[in-house]
């Protein structure tokens, strides 16, 4: 007998063996099982064709400093105007990257476009103005807020806030028209300005016993405090020299049952109380005695004249402007998992929105049949979202950034940044400009999505 018959007769006694069970002395081989093993069955890996940004160009990296979200960039009439990471303010075509013009050095990440012009901060506090089309400086005017945290143009007037401080500025002239400080001891995380009426709007955190919101309104030609009112939310509406605002409830009345929304009407210009509106109802999945205040349990906005109300289990409708004492909402709608979600109190597209607890997901709700859209289904968190128009954007903490279309809910790109970091998305024409790890991207819009 050969080598090779030999060989072929050895080969095939060791694949029997192989395959035979062992018997006593034998070693049986085994793969280690798992003490725990799950999956998450909601998993979804999103499919939408990958498209390249048109351009990209180094963008300064935002800094986030107490939780004040810093600004980069503004896109506005078809450019865009960025931090560039030396500090210089530059504008670009948004449709190709072209570079336009430069200004300044080190300028702050706090920037507004207002009127064919850029308000900003330098990191020495200075407010400066220069115009859209060459980027000449206008102005300048020395605040010392080198760490303002925003900057509302009104009118002729610019307010710049920081912290408890705020100024207003002639936005033609950059003269100082007033400054003002709350007491940083007592005031806190003070509110962006609002003007109306003749009168200033600001929002504080003040401390004592316990924290609670308190509504301060300064009058606009001089800065002076007319009034003040502790336990007061943001304004609902100015209206006819009236102030409408809903009152903090917490530790006042937390009856986790029966319960209600206020909302107190003051006089514009001298604070006395006109009238008070109250909205109650039952709140029957309250089994454990627990009360749960604000956000998708308690809290109202409004939209024009509909005022929506978050009641835990659903969400209602009334007319404001016709208020009746006991009346039943004109609509009703089941608010789907409220205790996982926070209301944004905003109408767009005919749709109520909610940010996702755990995710951070952006979710939909028709207001024409109640029904939920969910954009955050993605393989990963979400960390930055917008809505403009008809289109969804959506940035992921592994990078990518999925567009949908709101209508159908349907993926319709996707960019692939590199960089879990995202800051503010921007639009301006067909344009999508994706601030991501120190980069800008201009993406050219679907005409679906324009």
């Amino acid at each position: 007998m050969g080598k090779g018959q030999n060989f072929k007769k050895l080969s095939c006694a060791i694949c029997v063996a192989l395959m035979l069970p062992l018997g006593e002395g034998g070693v049986t081989v085994q793969a280690e099982e798992a003490a725990v093993s799950t999956r998450n069955p909601y998993y979804q890996q999103v499919e939408a064709p990958v498209v390249q940004p048109a351009w990209s160009l180094p963008v300064a990296k935002a800094k986030v400093v107490d939780n004040v979200e810093p600004v980069t960039a503004v896109a506005e009439n078809g450019k865009v105007f960025m931090l560039q990471p030396n500090g210089k303010l530059a504008a670009l075509k948004a449709a190709s990257g072209a570079k336009l013009w430069e200004y300044g050095s080190q300028l702050a990440q706090r920037m507004v476009y207002n009127n064919g012009a850029i308000y900003g901060m330098t990191t020495a506090g200075a407010l400066y103005k220069v115009k859209e089309d060459n980027g000449s400086k206008v102005w300048s005017a020395a605040l010392g807020y080198g760490a303002a945290d925003s900057i509302k143009v009104t009118g002729g007037t610019v307010y710049v806030t920081q912290g408890q401080k705020m100024a207003a500025v002639d936005a033609a002239t950059g003269k100082i028209k007033w400054r003002i400080a709350e007491d940083p001891n007592n005031y806190y995380f003070g509110s962006e300005a609002l003007e109306a009426e003749g009168v200033v709007v600001r929002n504080y955190a003040v401390s004592g016993a316990i924290t609670v919101s308190l509504l301060a309104v300064y009058d606009k030609t001089t800065g002076n405090k007319l009034w003040e009112a502790s336990r007061q939310l943001a304004p609902l509406a100015i209206k006819d020299g009236v102030l409408y605002s809903e009152r903090e409830l917490f530790m006042l009345d937390d009856d986790p049952v029966n319960r209600k929304i206020q909302i107190a009407a003051f006089n514009l210009r001298t604070g006395a109380l006109k009238g008070e509106r109250t909205y109650s109802w039952t709140d029957k999945a309250a089994t454990d005695g627990v009360y749960h205040g604000g956000g998708s349990y308690s809290s109202a906005f409004l939209n024009g004249n509909d005022l929506y109300i978050h009641q835990g289990q659903r969400l209602v409708l009334y007319d404001f402007r016709n208020y009746v004492s006991g009346a039943e909402p004109l609509k009703k709608w089941a608010q789907e998992s409220y205790d996982q979600r926070i209301p944004l109190n905003l109408v767009h597209q005919d749709r109520i929105y909610y940010t996702d607890e755990h995710s951070h997901g952006l979710i939909a709700m028709k207001l024409a049949n109640g029904q939920y859209a969910r954009f955050d289904q993605g393989e990963n968190n979400t960390v930055q979202a917008a809505i403009f128009g008809k289109g969804v954007y959506v940035g992921q903490s592994d990078g990518l950034l999925h567009a949908y279309d709101l209508i159908s809910s349907k993926p319709v790109f996707t960019v692939r940044t590199g960089s879990p970091e995202f800051a503010p998305l921007l639009k301006t024409g067909g344009m999508l400009l994706i601030q991501s790890g120190g980069k800008l991207h201009g993406i050219k819009l679907p005409a679906s999505l324009k």
